[in-house]
């Protein structure tokens, strides 16, 4: 447990994210049948409550291997999880940029 321990939120990331996109297909198949309206806002709602949830187990995850960081390959796998967290707002800015 100790060699992974450093990689931990990065992999919570990665489940986190797998879990959610399992669980939104499961809420637009099931809210199909009522209509595109519907079936919108379910999905939206899943993915904000989802997002929330995955913020705040995230955050504790991090500052807990934050606290426990002793090595400096700990910080640098740190540094690749805040990375793979903020590379889909790189690129969002990147296709729109202010002029």
């Amino acid at each position: 447990m100790r060699a992974t321990r450093p990689g931990l939120p990065l992999v919570v990331v990665l489940a986190v994210a797998a879990a959610l996109l399992a669980i939104a297909t499961v809420a637009r198949v099931i809210s199909a049948r009522a209509g595109f309206l519907v079936e919108r806002e379910s999905v939206l709602v899943v993915w904000l409550v989802g997002l929330f949830v995955a913020a705040v187990l995230v955050a504790w995850v991090s500052r807990a291997a934050f606290r426990r960081a002793s090595s400096p390959l700990n910080l640098w796998l740190l540094a690749l999880t805040a990375v793979a967290l903020a590379s889909p707002l790189l690129l969002i800015f990147a296709q729109h940029p202010s002029s």
